[in-house]
């Protein structure tokens, strides 16, 4: 009858013991922390070109779009064009893409005679190598 008594309360020590433990929590909250601070963040983008409700409005004879974009713990952006529309992704198209930051991460896209209804997306690829984050903007002549 002792023994049966006596069983509980080495198992509660051992469990009071292992949630305890402070070693683990601290790796993990490391962990956590190192991993955000690599992720890439795009802060602003903006044009050479006013916003009305929400698009960037473009000239039809315009020549040139500037896009410049404010971002931390990147390596490479990347610019796609893609047109508006459902499931559309497949039809983008690789606008240009940046490496430097020390002269502001942006590109100047060749627009001259080109019709214009797009979804423009920044990708900022991290510094880790591994994460990835975007923006998009849309765009339209007018």
């Amino acid at each position: 009858m002792t023994n049966i008594a006596f069983f509980p309360i080495p198992l509660l020590f051992l469990l009071l013991t292992a949630c305890a433990s402070e070693v683990p929590a601290e790796n993990h909250d490391t962990e956590v922390m190192l991993r955000n601070e690599a992720l890439p963040i795009i802060t602003n983008v903006k044009t050479n070109f006013p916003e009305k409700e929400g698009w960037i409005i473009v000239p039809t004879d315009s020549t040139e779009l500037n896009v410049t974009v404010e971002s931390t713990n990147a390596e490479t952006l990347l610019f796609w064009a893609v047109p508006t529309g459902t499931e559309t992704w497949g039809e983008r198209e690789l606008i240009g893409y940046d490496i430097n930051e020390d002269d502001g991460w942006k590109i100047t896209w060749d627009i001259a005679g080109k019709s214009l209804h797009h979804h423009v997306i920044v990708q900022a690829l991290g510094s880790d190598g591994k994460t990835i984050t975007d923006e998009t903007i849309k765009i339209t002549n007018e």
